[in-house]
């Protein structure tokens, strides 16, 4: 994925789901007087990991290297030159704000609860509330691949980051 990719794939996610990503900045107090620790996505996973399951071409590993980016002060993210990686305090109303505005298929044996979905074969999304956090993965489906070719690696993608959040 080129950095203009990126960049509008991190527009499209914030665009596309305004609602949900308003509720992100809100605090999420896990008990009396705590508040949420973002998180620094970067750090839970080594950049082989993603590769295994988000390959790209060799030209693109000078792009491979891990950035983290701040999503206000509730979350960051970390892009790849194939995935776009966010974590963020959870509010039900970000996936409730997802239901209403395209379709979701749940998954199982990622987070608490988890949703995929293909966003008009552009790139396939996952959803997952692990605990107090909102974990987004969003992977390129290539020239020659359809969402239903890409939504298992997306899933044990998933699965990686949010066994880390643990």
């Amino acid at each position: 994925m080129r950095h203009s990719s990126k960049a509008f794939l991190t527009i499209v996610a914030v665009c596309g789901w305004s609602a949900g990503l308003i509720a992100f900045q809100q605090p999420q107090p896990s008990g009396p007087g705590s508040t949420y620790q973002v998180v620094k996505v970067c750090s839970l996973a080594t950049v082989a990991e993603v590769k295994k399951f988000a390959p790209w071409p060799p030209h693109m590993d000078r792009f491979a290297k891990a950035e983290e980016e701040a999503i206000g002060t509730r979350g960051s993210s970390c892009n790849y030159p194939t995935v776009h990686v966010q974590v963020l305090s959870f509010r039900q109303q970000t996936i409730d704000t997802a239901h209403k505005a395209g379709k979701l298929e749940p998954v199982s044996g990622v987070g608490d609860e988890a949703y995929v979905h293909n966003n008009k074969e552009r790139f396939a999304e996952l959803y997952t509330r692990v605990g107090p956090h909102l974990l987004t993965v969003q992977m390129d489906i290539g020239t020659n691949q359809k969402f239903d070719t890409v939504k298992p690696s997306l899933i044990e993608l998933a699965k990686v980051f949010a066994a880390k959040l643990r």
